[in-house]
């Protein structure tokens, strides 16, 4: 049986693992160090197990990088990697034995893929064929706009009446206080 392309130490330092494509995958890992244990590295592997560390390394090794230019990958310091490690290694982990199990199942039923292909130095071109514009159809005219009747208003508004100036309080008289009154 051959060997698995991520070791269980691969796997338990796994953070995100996407899939690029149908055969290279891009593998954000974290350092176990204590040293270290902030910081992070990237991998890319394909289905043979080949490992590049660069997107540049990558760009050499496939025949179509357009889609690269406009991916969007995920960093390991974004919010839900950093606020959950556990949970993002759980899900990674998941995907990682996934896609191994996929392409151990694509290993045995074809052969692996070309993926440099030669450019070749003359290019065919085919001419166009000009077809010429048919007249377009014309314009019709738009209906005329009615003139709507004048907006008559309604009663008028009455007029509040003004708030009078309320008299002042009078200063209150003080309390005396009673004399106490005995019981017998």
């Amino acid at each position: 049986m051959p060997a698995p392309l991520l070791t269980t130490d691969d796997l338990g330092s796994l953070l995100i693992f996407e899939k690029l494509c149908d055969d290279w995958v891009r593998e954000v890992h974290k350092f176990n160090s204590q040293r270290k244990k902030k910081s992070n590295f990237v991998v890319f592997r394909n289905c043979e197990n080949k490992k590049v560390n660069s997107l540049e390394d990558l760009k050499e090794q496939l025949e179509d990088t357009s889609f690269l230019d406009t991916a969007e990958f995920k960093s390991a310091f974004s919010h839900d990697i950093v606020s959950n490690k556990v949970g993002a290694n759980k899900i990674a982990r998941k995907a990682a034995k996934a896609w191994m199990i996929e392409s151990a199942g694509r290993k045995v039923g074809s052969k692996p893929k070309v993926v440099k292909a030669a450019v070749p130095d003359v290019v065919k071109v085919t001419p166009v064929k000009k077809v010429p514009v048919k007249a377009a159809a014309p314009v019709k005219e738009a209906a005329p706009v009615e003139i709507a009747a004048p907006v008559i208003e309604a009663a008028p508004v009455e007029e509040v009446a003004p708030v009078e100036v309320v008299a002042p309080v009078a200063v209150a008289v003080p309390i005396e206080e009673a004399v106490p009154v005995e019981v017998p």
